[in-house]
């Protein structure tokens, strides 16, 4: 289990970004479903990332997920190497904000930062660890605290999820 120590550095590592400038995002993709890869579903109003990159002013920093035990966080570094194929891919988000950071909240659950909200100019994205799995009926389940992070342009629709257990 992480210490608070740690926990507190990673929240103010979010929370440095204030003020900071956005100027691109991409990430590593996710399928929702494997065979074929579809990566957009009704049903899952947010994107599935293995990771978000921020091209912010004069460095690009990762978004990822962490594990303690049985929950899933999020936490920053700095862009390492990538690549993608299969239900993976890269590609340019154009769909979610940029520019000045004016806000960012981080919310703690189960011991792990579960969720940072941002204020991107005047446009909310809210991120968050979890993920979408397929079933054996062309369905899709959603649990939070997992290992991916899903990016909500509209953060309301994150209470709209049917979140299983986990």
């Amino acid at each position: 289990m992480v210490g608070e120590e740690w926990l507190s550095e990673r929240e103010r590592e979010f929370t440095a970004l204030r003020g900071r400038t956005v100027r691109a995002w991409t990430g590593v993709e996710m399928a929702f479903f494997e065979d074929p890869p579809r990566f957009d579903d009704p049903r899952a109003p947010f994107l599935q990332l293995s990771s978000l990159h921020a091209t912010l002013d004069g460095e690009v920093l990762s978004v990822v997920t962490y594990q303690d035990d049985d929950a899933w966080g999020l936490w920053t570094q700095p862009l390492g190497p990538g690549g993608s194929d299969g239900i993976f891919r890269e590609r340019h988000l154009p769909e979610l904000p940029t520019g000045r950071i004016d806000d960012v909240t981080v919310r703690r659950e189960r011991g792990v930062l579960a969720e940072v909200s941002l204020r991107i100019g005047a446009r909310p994205l809210l991120l968050l660890a979890g993920e979408a799995y397929e079933d054996w009926g062309d369905n899709l389940y959603f649990c939070r605290l997992d290992e991916s992070v899903l990016a909500f342009t509209d953060p309301t629709l994150a209470d709209t999820i049917p979140w299983r257990g986990n």
